[in-house]
């Protein structure tokens, strides 16, 4: 009963967002659906995490500058480990997009992140969306398409001729001699030489 008396002396030290941050440390152990569970499970993998967690349990301020630049090293160590893989003998889609077209990261990780260039161009909604599903692998070129063909081949079945390429982004951009793809080479050289980051 003591307890229940001393109640609304104990809710007027705290603000209802420190009562509410307080009151989700407490059910943090007990459930994984807690926003507070949640939270601390989103630390782990960070240099910092240590320091998050104490901050987090005692309601004090996380570092800001701190825990951004150790969000993006979290982040560039999924870049580093697609690094040692060549997405023209493995079929990733994270090595692809990192090889061939991602935005290269600064040396400093707390210089900001470099948005594509296509992004600033003056293209239709349909033309954008196109350039970003070639970037991203969410295309249906037949290097994606083997996976749920019938034949499962890779080969561009668009170039006259004998000769077999694989049909994957850099041969669609650059190489392939399909008359419909040399018209968009013709119409949108800057697009299609900004979605490449190697060529």
């Amino acid at each position: 009963m003591s307890k229940l008396t001393n109640f609304p002396r104990v809710c007027k030290r705290f603000s209802p967002e420190e009562l509410a941050a307080k009151n989700a440390v407490c059910l943090q152990p007990r459930s994984s659906a807690c926003w507070t569970a949640q939270l601390l499970s989103a630390f782990q993998g960070l240099r910092g995490r240590e320091l998050y967690v104490r901050a987090d349990q005692t309601g004090h301020a996380i570092p800001m500058q701190e825990f951004t630049a150790d969000l993006k090293h979290r982040m560039r160590g999924v870049w580093r480990d697609a690094e040692s893989v060549d997405p023209n003998t493995h079929n990733n889609k994270l090595a692809t997009y990192h090889s061939w077209f991602a935005t290269p990261f600064y040396r400093n990780e707390r210089m900001p992140t470099i948005v594509p260039q296509y992004l600033h161009l003056d293209l239709s909604k349909h033309v954008t969306r196109n350039v970003s599903r070639l970037r991203l692998p969410a295309h249906s070129l037949k290097v994606e398409a083997a996976a749920w063909l019938e034949d499962g081949s890779r080969l561009c079945d668009q170039c006259p001729g004998e000769d077999e390429h694989v049909q994957n982004e850099v041969h669609a951009l650059l190489s392939c001699q399909d008359h419909r793809v040399c018209e968009l080479r013709k119409h949108f050289p800057s697009c299609l030489h900004l979605s490449l980051r190697i060529y």
